[in-house]
């Protein structure tokens, strides 16, 4: 077994090493991977091709080299950047840039440094705060020159896709947003932002009792749910998609950990929401410059984080005034099997106006900075939670398409 996964990765390197050959070679007028780290860059893994079928490109930055894939015409109108948030990589596009590059556009995906197959430095060698992935991805978006950018962001991809694009303005076109936020959160008083915040404070309590635990929980209880999203049976693709979430941190074949300080860039990038809240804050200070671009909304309502309003038991009343806490079938994520009346619906109540209207903060937050007049469309999917993109990712191509048929 372990000569044949051996074999495997020893081919990906070979495909990689081609790949690259062919995408450095400018007199052929091929630019798809235009920076110079590319050449020498070789994935750390094996993926299936058909699941990940794009070619490796490399960014080298001051502390490491940032892999991303660039696909689809260099003359295309418009270029997708996709930028990812907290436990995922690129990856977790594949779908989305897949049917954007049969439609005909150029796709860019990268991963964050700790993350994906990109290197992994020590902490004391690079922060893993926002702030310095913020300024990675304006450096490669800044060295290849992209313009007409229709920006995706989810998860953390959101404070830095936006932390970038609002001083990179001029080279945005559109945007897409899906569960995130892009503004400060006061830790004493969050308000409708309460569960993020008690979600940073857990992540701390955590990290106290066991400095693995985003490696040995969520790492692989996330990409345990993402693969049944890709294939409920728990057939081959279902072990393929949870060994390509797990394999960036952990040997799925082993369970040993990849790297000396496993999950810390996950780690950090939790604690951050709290700790590093002055970024955020920036941020928001510079969402002005991306107001006249147009931008859509898609969240997924079962996310507890960036969802519909979560009721705050710890407050009387729970909700704000005129709102009730309530459960809705609809809204509770598929692994709740019995519905409202199944004990693990209970931390999924949400807060619901009288005429049954769901409150959803961050969606509303979005609007309030950005305005109405370009919004070009706001939708729900209900019963998605948190990884949209694999949840419902025909949701996200059917939104993205609207977006770039209206820019």
């Amino acid at each position: 077994m372990k000569l044949q996964l051996l074999i495997t990765a020893l081919l990906a390197g070979i495909f990689l090493s081609a790949c690259s050959d062919s995408n450095n070679d400018k007199e052929s007028g091929d630019t798809s991977c235009a920076t110079p780290a590319s050449t020498t860059f070789f994935r750390p893994f094996a993926l299936d091709s058909e699941d990940y079928p794009f070619c490796s490109c490399a960014f080298q930055t001051a502390f490491g080299r940032i892999h991303y894939f660039d696909d689809g015409p260099r003359d295309a109108g418009e270029t997708i950047l996709m930028v990812h948030g907290n436990p995922t990589w690129s990856f977790l596009y594949r779908n989305i840039a897949k049917a954007m590059i049969e439609d005909g556009h150029r796709v860019i995906a990268l991963d964050h440094l700790g993350m994906g197959m990109s290197d992994v430095p020590l902490t004391s060698e690079f922060d893993y705060r926002p702030r310095s992935h913020a300024d990675n991805l304006e450096d490669l978006v800044v060295a290849l020159d992209l313009q007409n950018v229709t920006l995706v962001v989810q998860d953390w991809g959101g404070p830095i896709g936006l932390g970038m694009a609002t001083r990179q303005h001029e080279r945005i076109s559109g945007i897409l947003i899906m569960n995130t936020w892009a503004w400060s959160i006061d830790a004493e008083n969050p308000g409708d932002y309460h569960e993020l915040m008690a979600w940073t404070k857990q992540a701390k309590s955590f990290s106290s009792i066991s400095p693995t635990f985003f490696c040995d929980f969520l790492l692989p209880g996330q990409s345990e749910l993402n693969a049944l999203a890709a294939d409920p049976s728990r057939g081959a693709f279902y072990e393929r998609v949870l060994a390509a979430y797990l394999s960036p941190a952990i040997d799925p074949t082993t369970g040993d950990y990849r790297t000396s300080e496993p999950g810390a860039a996950m780690q950090i990038f939790a604690e951050s929401i709290g700790d590093d809240d002055a970024f955020q804050g920036e941020v928001e200070g510079r969402m002005g410059n991306l107001r006249g671009k147009s931008y859509s909304l898609l969240f997924g309502l079962s996310d507890q984080l960036f969802g519909a309003l979560r009721c705050n038991m710890a407050l009387d009343p729970p909700c704000p005034n005129g709102t009730t806490c309530v459960c809705d079938d609809e809204l509770l994520p598929s692994r709740v099997k019995g519905g409202c009346s199944d004990p693990a619906a209970s931390e999924f109540h949400v807060c619901k106006s009288s005429d049954g209207s769901i409150i959803d903060p961050y969606a509303d937050r979005f609007v309030e900075i950005l305005g109405t007049e370009n919004l070009v469309n706001r939708e729900v999917v209900p019963d998605a939670d948190h990884m949209i993109q694999e949840e419902a990712p025909e949701r996200v191509i059917q939104a993205l398409r609207k977006l770039l048929d209206h820019s």
